[in-house]
Formats: structure tokens, C-alpha cells, sequence
């Protein structure tokens, strides 16, 4: 992602602003809150300091639709960036939801192909993983956010 881009909110995430209706997570939430349509990704990340991963925020708000960044790809199609894109904003999540114990997950991630299939296949592993080790719950909350965000990608390409 270029940190020197602009980053603006979309007719989806003005709506959310607005009237909470798709009912973001308070973190991502306060990201959105703090694009102002002038701002770059750096003076974002400066204004989100204290925050976890501000830049990983922005990368899954623009995944989802929430705001554009220029020249940054939102995941229509599954090209290398794209997948690239998804593996930031699933990283954030596994840091989000997993905190200290996200390490393995994150390795698996950054290692899985770059494919949606393989992307799947990895953050379905990763879900025994987590339910295995760590609680049933972080381990549904992981699988549902993250095929949120998988949902992006086309499946052509």
C-alpha cells in the first residue's frame, strides 16, 4: 500500500457513519472515523496512533468497500496485489481477535498460496488451530471475519 495516498470514504462508508447499519467493529470504526478525504495513509496511521494496526484497518475498510485509497486495488479481482491486500487485512484480524497467540496463524497466512482457494484452505487450518489451542469462540469470530473479508476476492483469475 502506498503510504502516501489519499484515502477517501465511499457511499458505503459515509452509510456507516451515518447510521451504523452494517455494523463495523469499534476499531474499524474509529479508522473510518479518522479518514477525512485529505489525509494519506501515513498521517492516518499518525492520527491512529495507540491503535493496532491502523495501516491493516485501512487495507480491510478498503477490502470491504469502506473507503478508496488511490491506486490501491479493493480485491475485485484476485490478482497478486489483491491477494496481498487480503493477507494484510487477515493478518490484522489474527492480531485483532488473537493478540500474543497470533503468531502461528500469522506465519500460515503469510506462507499460503496466493490464491483464494489456497487462502481459504489455510484460514480453515488456522480455525483448528485456533480451536485447538487457544477457544471455540476466537476461532468461529476468526473464520467468520476472515471469509468476510475472502468473500472479496472474484474467484476468476
Amino acid at each position: 500500500m502506498n503510504r502516501g495516498a489519499v484515502v477517501r470514504k465511499t457511499a458505503l462508508g459515509e452509510e456507516e457513519i451515518q447510521t451504523r447499519a452494517h455494523g463495523l467493529e469499534r476499531n474499524l470504526r474509529y479508522v473510518l472515523i479518522l479518514v477525512d478525504g485529505s489525509s494519506n495513509v501515513d498521517q492516518i496511521v499518525a492520527k491512529g496512533a495507540g491503535m493496532p494496526d491502523v495501516e491493516g484497518s485501512l487495507a480491510r475498510l478498503a477490502a470491504e468497500g469502506y473507503v478508496d485509497i488511490e491506486g490501491y486495488s479493493s480485491g475485485a479481482s484476485a490478482t497478486t496485489g489483491d491477494v496481498t491486500a487480503m493477507k494484510v487485512s487477515l493478518i490484522a484480524i489474527a492480531r485483532e481477535l488473537l493478540g500474543a497467540d497470533a503468531g502461528k496463524v500469522i506465519s500460515k497466512i503469510e506462507a499460503a498460496p496466493d490464491s483464494r482457494e489456497g487462502l481459504l484452505e489455510v484460514v480453515s487450518q488456522c480455525k483448528k488451530v485456533v480451536r485447538l489451542l487457544i477457544d471455540e469462540d476466537k476461532a468461529e469470530a476468526l473464520m467468520t471475519r476472515c471469509r468476510a473479508v475472502l468473500d472479496g476476492i472474484s474467484t476468476a483469475g
